[in-house]
């Protein structure tokens, strides 16, 4: 990993932790050997307060002024101290953040709220390492839930897991109707160094059919482009109906998006 981390030299990079001071010892110990010096910030205090408004400008840089609604953000960052916020600062400026919160109904999950990179260090593999990093944070959980957009190019760093990337639900899970719900396997060795060094698995476009009004005869795997909501609605039915499946891969045309799915059996672990 030390090689893979190395390109990272010129960054300037520490990791930022937004947590109730409480819990500081407990996040303390797991990057006590982490390859990037840690900040800690506790939200309760004016530090908290005044670091709020730089995760607010990120999020804008992100996803637009309008998405980041000042007073709808700073009243989300507030509430902070119920979950964890975490990153990554270049020069002591926030340039990718993660948010991950409990799941009332299942201890041994963690949902991943947000996970963004500001435009202008997109490129520089800091989604990879800021994945990595929310793993890492959320070891002591089981699984990792996320929602994606089928239409997002930057999907493909989240296949950097080792485990597969079970589909829960497509639809109107989130702010956008072509948003998935995803859920996968937190490793438990390392999970940190797993993903860093875990090579993104490549798979021949011309080996699959892509499906594009209906299931039928496309196989147990398919590729289903970018903005197929038919395709991807029957994929949603069939979940409800039993059935598995999981992203396998990404492919990436000039304009254009696909996505790797493919069915699995109730009998294999995912």
């Amino acid at each position: 990993m030390n090689e893979i981390i190395k390109k990272y030299e010129d960054l300037n990079l520490e990791v930022f932790i937004v947590v109730n001071k409480l819990h500081w010892s407990k996040y303390e110990e797991l990057m006590k050997d982490f390859p990037f010096n840690t900040v800690f910030i506790d939200p309760a205090t004016t530090e908290g307060y005044d670091f709020t408004y730089e995760m607010i400008q990120l999020n804008e840089k992100a996803y637009g002024a309008g998405m980041a609604a000042p007073d709808w953000t700073f009243a989300n960052f507030g509430t902070i101290g119920a979950g964890l916020t975490a990153g990554f600062l270049i020069d002591g400026i926030p340039a990718a953040k993660l948010s991950v919160i409990g799941n009332i109904s299942d201890p041994k999950i963690a949902h991943e709220w947000t996970l963004l990179v500001d435009p202008k260090h997109e490129g520089k593999g800091l989604g990879s390492l800021t994945f990595a990093l929310a793993l890492h944070l959320t070891q002591d959980k089981d699984y990792l839930t996320f929602i994606i957009q089928t239409d997002n190019t930057s999907s493909n760093i989240y296949l950097k897991n080792i485990h597969p990337l079970n589909i829960l639900a497509y639809g109107f899970v989130h702010t956008c109707k072509n948003s998935m719900l995803i859920k996968t396997k937190i490793p438990k060795n390392n999970p940190f160094k797993t993903i860093m060094d875990n090579p993104l698995k490549k798979y021949d476009f011309e080996d699959y059919k892509i499906a594009k009004d209906d299931l039928e005869d496309v196989g147990d795997s398919f590729w289903v482009q970018q903005n197929n909501s038919k395709i991807y609605r029957i994929i949603n039915d069939e979940i409800k109906n039993g059935k598995k499946f999981i992203i396998k891969s990404k492919h990436q045309d000039t304009n254009m998006s696909y996505l790797l799915i493919s069915e699995v059996t109730n009998n294999q672990e995912i």
